[in-house]
């Protein structure tokens, strides 16, 4: 029975004694926060200074970038983002109107139509018909109305009645002009091969009667599309034909033309 009560009593003294001394343990003091660090202010670059190098400041960098967005903001220019005018699929009909300036006696003048077909974006196939009015050049006057030459001399051997051909032509190239800094012209270039007929009339020395002659003939063609609308356009160009020549040789017109061209 003693024994029991001198436990207890034991007991009771040691959990009399643990708050005391969780109570009296010093707390670890708080750490103090550490002394915030003053960046130092970078100088502004000035501008147009070059701030590419390593030794450049984040504020330079950054008025450098600041002055990049500005200055792209002020120099700003509008760029062919899609095609003004998609023509895969489309016809087209142009009606033409032409000179051939290179003959020494006669000045043509073709008025016709082409019809051409845009099987893909950058090529087409066409058909073109042109009857060729006729201009004598004043070599020819001259030499009609000279007395001192013969009127069988003076004659035109051949001329150019009318002629058609089917060309396949190719796109390369599409962009924009500015005109006058407010407006934006879109255009195209195109080349191309053609190959067709030539009617012409001849006169032989040994008959004075005119014979009519078709003559098959080959063609090189480049020129620019220039887009109005979705449905218009303005077609400039350079047509130079290849045939047999009356008397031998090869006969090279060359002819030049402004069109006005309707998208289907």
């Amino acid at each position: 029975m003693k024994k029991d009560l001198l436990v207890f009593s034991t007991l009771c003294a040691l959990a009399s004694v643990g708050p005391a001394f969780a109570q009296e343990s010093p707390a670890t003091p708080e750490a103090p926060p550490p002394a915030a660090v003053e960046a130092p202010v970078a100088e502004a670059a000035p501008a147009g200074a070059d701030v590419s190098d390593s030794s450049a400041t984040a504020a330079e960098k950054q008025l450098e970038e600041d002055l990049n967005l500005f200055w792209g903001k002020r120099r700003e220019v509008s760029v062919v983002q899609k095609r003004l005018v998609e023509k895969d699929g489309r016809l087209e009909l142009t009606a033409a109107f032409s000179t051939i300036p290179n003959d020494d006696f006669i000045l043509y003048w073709p008025i016709g139509l082409r019809a051409g077909y845009h099987f893909a974006e950058a090529f087409a196939v066409e058909a073109s018909f042109q009857y060729a009015l006729q201009q004598p050049t004043d070599l020819t006057k001259f030499l009609e109305t000279d007395p001192s030459i013969e009127l069988n001399q003076a004659e035109i051997r051949e001329k150019i009645d009318m002629f058609y051909d089917l060309a396949l032509l190719w796109s390369p190239i599409y962009g924009k002009i500015s005109v006058l800094g407010q407006k934006l012209t879109h255009f195209e270039t195109y080349v191309g091969l053609g190959a067709g007929i030539f009617h012409t009339t001849t006169k032989r020395a040994d008959n004075p009667n005119p014979q009519a002659e078709i003559k098959p003939a080959g063609s090189a063609i480049v020129g620019f599309r220039w887009l109005l609308t979705d449905h218009l356009d303005i077609r400039t160009d350079y047509r130079h034909h290849f045939y047999q020549k009356f008397g031998g040789g090869v006969s090279k017109p060359a002819e030049v033309s402004l069109g006005i061209g309707l998208l289907i």
